[in-house]
């Protein structure tokens, strides 16, 4: 007999985003797709709050169905495990972080399809709150 909580890491297992890596391949998507990009900057091997936000937030239906009609996700992993991030991308994650002045794990970045920043969001807590989240990705729909 499956728990509740193995049905439910089963779900959001089978949520795909489509996460791309990519800044450039993003902003030419987000470009003819008339979409906005939300950068997701994670740290998903150490980071209990990354762990935390990907089950309330971004695993979600809510969320899938939104950024399936708004959004070109990009993922911006940090790890420590030698080899998981190879030099190429790493070198140019640490782009992206510095132009989007990222600092802390999580952040998510909301810009417009030429990646002009439009908000962030730093950080995640234990009260699982993503009303900030909702707020910054409901941006998307009003630029």
């Amino acid at each position: 007999m499956m728990s509740f909580s193995t049905i439910q890491a089963q779900q959001k297992k089978s949520i795909d985003l489509n996460w791309k890596t990519d800044m450039n391949e993003a902003m030419n998507l987000a470009k003819s797709k008339n979409k906005h990009i939300l950068i997701y900057f994670t740290g998903t091997d150490r980071s209990i709050p990354c762990k935390m936000l990907n089950n309330d937030f971004f695993y979600t239906e809510k969320f899938k169905k939104f950024a399936d009609k708004h959004l070109v996700l990009v993922r911006v992993n940090s790890s420590r495990i030698p080899g998981l991030v190879n030099s190429y991308q790493q070198e140019k994650n640490i782009e992206l972080s510095r132009k989007y002045d990222q600092r802390i794990h999580p952040t998510v970045v909301l810009t417009d399809a030429n990646g002009k920043k439009i908000g962030a969001v730093e950080s995640y807590n234990y009260l699982h709150d993503t009303s900030k989240y909702y707020e910054l990705i409901n941006k998307a729909v009003k630029n």
